[in-house]
């Protein structure tokens, strides 16, 4: 029988309900309570009815925040109509896929990667094509193994960075490489997951490709969202910024499936993207700390080589 990543997740839950002391090392969750103002916003929501439907594709609040977020941390500036909302990352991405691909339509996914991509590619038509990175490039993507991989069906190149699993980053530079090659292929649109944009832990400061390569723009979708920076995984949010008739598309595509995210959630977001992320820091300090732990215990198994995520 092949297990799930789902498997291993509801077999820690069960031991934990069991009594058992478990570190559940199948989902990337933070332990961390949910930012403050977050939280409070969302009780708040609660308290003063706001439980009914919202727009589709988020409260223009919301989006505001969003708009906010994106000019303050990653110097891309989107007005209301380039703002989409979901029931986590996750939607966002499918709804892209669903409202863009056609069968036969290729989409590039460097390995290693997180396991829903391909997935999500197949169930929306597409064929995944994967192009390894390696240790010995920090777990970047090269420009001339991108470049081999595009052809004339490709549609999209997904880009998470820093990378689910490898923990590998891509810099100023690294994305640099990748924008001269895009510019050879305009048929190439790109999906940036910056969902660990908040957990790169190098002097250097995040950067996207969008913010690299402003030519570029109309070619990005940004993807981000609550989960990770923000210990709101439950909470269900996440967002992209991209051309209008993409985002309009994605907003169709998800009229029909979920309609609008949780309106409590969205209230707790909001407030959380306007506040500067300064509990980022302190986050950052023990999460460092804890990788350090695992590997240098790793590294001193015979026979282990541990990279240093």
């Amino acid at each position: 029988m092949k297990l799930t990543k789902l498997d291993f997740y509801d077999f820690a839950r069960e031991l934990v309900a069991s009594g058992e002391d478990v570190i559940g090392m199948s989902t990337g969750e933070p332990d961390f309570d949910t930012v403050s103002s977050a939280a409070e916003a969302g009780i708040e929501a609660i308290r003063a009815g706001q439980t009914k439907y919202t727009a589709g594709d988020g409260t223009p609040a919301l989006k505001e925040a969003i708009k906010h977020k994106f000019l303050r941390d990653n110097e891309l500036s989107y007005d209301l109509k380039q703002i989409s909302v979901s029931t986590g990352g996750k939607q966002v991405i499918y709804n892209a896929m669903a409202a863009t691909l056609n069968p036969g339509d290729e989409v590039i996914i460097p390995t290693p990667y997180w396991v829903l991509y391909p997935v999500m590619v197949a169930m929306c038509g597409g064929t995944p094509v994967f192009v390894k990175c390696h240790s010995k490039d920090g777990f970047a993507l090269n420009s001339e193994a991108l470049e081999a991989a595009i052809t004339t069906k490709t549609k999209w190149l997904f880009l998470n960075f820093p990378n689910n699993p490898s923990g590998g980053i891509m810099d100023r530079k690294d994305l640099e490489g990748i924008a001269e090659v895009l510019r050879r292929h305009p048929n190439v649109h790109v999906m940036t997951d910056d969902m660990y944009e908040f957990l790169q832990f190098t002097k250097e400061r995040f950067v996207s490709l969008a913010q690299v390569a402003p030519d570029l723009y109309d070619r990005v979708l940004t993807v981000n969202g609550m989960s990770k920076g923000y210990a709101m995984t439950g909470w269900r949010i996440g967002f992209a910024g991209g051309r209008p008739d993409l985002i309009g598309a994605m907003a169709k595509v998800q009229s029909q499936i979920t309609a609008n995210p949780c309106s409590i959630a969205q209230a707790a977001a909001e407030k959380a993207l306007i506040a500067s992320p300064d509990h980022v820091e302190g986050w950052q300090k023990i999460y460092i700390e804890r990788r350090d732990i695992v590997i240098k215990a790793l590294n001193n198994i015979n026979g282990i080589q541990a990279e240093t995520p």
